[in-house]
């Protein structure tokens, strides 16, 4: 069996999706810490420059963004699956429009009334240089709008499971679910938001629901660390990809990856893959070795040269 290892830390929202993703299919995997700002040198010797929360690693294959991370886990493990019916790829839309403009609302949320000295020194000042938009100087003025944001989200949502329904599909938990549970889930992870997430949490069909999704739990979780996940990947070896690729590209030419509103360095690399399901690089760590790095299409820009 291939080595499942997750790199993350604990508060992070979208870590926590992954985790209970690998509780839906009872995944044994390991648990790699990392820090919540940089440096990341050992993640980065994986990844080639990619920094956010979580990354994937099976062998020497790096799946970096949730989007990427929950294909893996689909095709490593197809059943149960992740985009059960009715939904289907509906779950994907939803997680998107959870993970986008939803999850910055309940991270201001629940950080509007962070105390002094909570945070560690110089973590404000990452957050606001590595992702374009996110100032917390600016919280207390933007905070009373993006609460009511996650209000009508919690409206919705307990609309939506007001007919009596676990999931919002239905019977089966998908990744939609995951996506709407981690915004909640960050709202009780930080104490001094409790008020407001009591309030959210007053509508019965939702909390009913949360309690569902957190029940799943994360799996088989084994503690690890950086240096064993690099000897992972340095003793694999990784998968032979060939295209497709776009119009205008060519496998094995060096292209960058950049995300989206992102202040971190674009990942360069040998482009394998660049198709609507995703893109697939080939880069070398200095100690890790080669390996193959994996980016969902969506969110992604690709530089040639």
């Amino acid at each position: 069996m291939p080595e499942i290892i997750l790199h993350h830390y604990e508060t992070s929202p979208f870590a926590e999706l992954i985790r209970v993703a690998l509780g839906v299919k009872q995944l044994r995997w390991r648990s790699v810490i990392i820090p919540n700002m940089m440096p990341k040198p050992q993640l980065v010797e994986l990844t080639g420059g990619y920094a956010r929360t979580p990354v994937l690693q099976i062998d020497a294959e790096i799946y970096c963004d949730t989007a990427a991370i929950m294909d893996a886990l689909e095709a490593l493990h197809p059943s149960p699956s992740l985009y059960p019916a009715p939904l289907g790829q509906l779950h994907r839309m939803i997680a998107g429009w959870a993970g986008a403009g939803q999850f910055g609302a309940h991270v201001g949320a629940a950080m509007r009334s962070i105390p002094p000295g909570v945070l560690a020194p110089g973590f404000a000042e990452d957050r606001k240089r590595r992702f374009v938009g996110f100032d917390f100087d600016q919280m207390p003025v933007v905070a009373p709008h993006l609460e009511t944001q996650v209000t009508a989200n919690a409206d919705w949502l307990e609309q939506t499971l007001n007919d009596g329904r676990a999931f919002i599909g239905g019977d089966a938990p998908g990744h939609g679910d995951l996506a709407l549970y981690m915004n909640l889930w960050f709202l009780t992870a930080m104490p001094f938001a409790k008020e407001f997430a009591d309030g959210i949490f007053a509508r019965p069909a939702l909390a009913a629901w949360f309690g569902r999704v957190r029940a799943i739990g994360h799996g088989e979780v084994i503690e690890s660390n950086a240096d064993e996940a690099i000897a992972v990947a340095a003793a694999a070896t990784p998968a032979d990809i060939s295209g497709p690729v776009e119009v205008g590209q060519t496998v094995g030419h060096p292209v960058r990856i950049k995300t989206e509103t992102s202040g971190d360095d674009p990942v360069a690399g040998a482009l394998l893959r660049c198709e609507s399901g995703g893109i697939t690089i080939r880069r070398e760590g200095a100690q890790a070795g080669p390996v193959n790095v994996h980016f969902p299409r969506i969110g992604q820009i690709v530089i040639a040269g």
